[in-house]
């Protein structure tokens, strides 16, 4: 045989070899963790893996392909298999068994007017919301769907209340919501003291015109970043002058 076929053989041959396979996909795996710690969750397969999985969703991305799992929860140690072939697929690590724990759950509300909010988890709940931090002491733990109206419209989302007390749910105002949503400017919280003894009726002119009443006290309201002047009158007397709301929290001070 010549050597110039030998040659082209020995170099096929090497082609043959050394030509990779080609890599598989990779994709976010989905893991949704519904006790109330960490996880360690192992995976095998095409690759091996180890997470620490905290309390609520996850997302990992994996090497498609089929892995064994597992994991020890609520003092229960889990094997299983799943398939991995695209963003859709889903790993539950479920409740702990047993007797259904109250805790704490606070909401902060910022919205003026009264509000009620329903909650659909493990207990149902309809809660009277008014202005300011709204404590429950008894609220069965676990995630929820929750809605409440205000605005003119219904907002609505997910939240978990926690066994060890410290879940919280902020209800933004109705000013807030709107700036955020219609992506218009920054708003700036403006934090009002009102010295006087009895309400007062105020106007800021700016960005944005407001009509605030404010009342003896602390009062607090969003606004549009800028530049305002303020009118209101007490006593027989006009108060007026100008004020600045900047990004985070701006305060003022109206006093005889």
């Amino acid at each position: 045989m010549k050597k110039s076929l030998i040659l082209l053989i020995v170099l096929a041959l090497a082609l043959t070899v050394v030509q990779p396979v080609q890599a598989a996909g990779k994709w976010v795996l989905n893991i949704h963790n519904n006790t109330e710690g960490s996880v360690k969750l192992k995976l095998t397969g095409p690759e091996k893996y180890s997470f620490t999985v905290a309390t609520g969703k996850v997302f990992e991305t994996v090497e498609e392909g089929t892995y064994d799992y597992n994991y020890t929860a609520c003092g229960v140690e889990v094997n299983g298999k799943i398939t991995v072939t695209s963003d859709d697929q889903w790993l539950v690590i479920e409740n702990c068994p047993g007797e259904v724990i109250h805790a704490k759950f606070v909401i902060d509300s910022h919205l003026g007017d009264p509000v009620t909010l329903e909650m659909s988890g493990p207990e149902d709940y309809e809660l009277a919301i008014s202005l300011g931090s709204n404590r429950f002491l008894t609220i069965a733990s676990g995630e929820y769907v929750y809605s409440y109206e205000a605005c003119g419209t219904t907002f609505g989302g997910t939240v978990r209340v926690l066994k060890n007390g410290t879940a919280r749910l902020r209800l933004l105002s109705c000013e807030r919501a709107e700036l955020l949503s219609f992506g218009l400017p920054n708003p700036s919280n403006l934090m009002m003291g009102n010295h006087f003894s009895f309400p007062i009726n105020i106007t800021l002119s700016g960005p944005k015109n407001y009509y605030i009443q404010a009342n003896p006290g602390f009062n607090r309201l969003d606004v549009i970043r800028g530049e305002y002047t303020y009118l209101f009158v007490a006593f027989g007397r006009n108060y007026s002058g100008t004020l600045r709301a900047t990004g985070g929290a701006t305060w003022v001070a109206f006093a005889p």
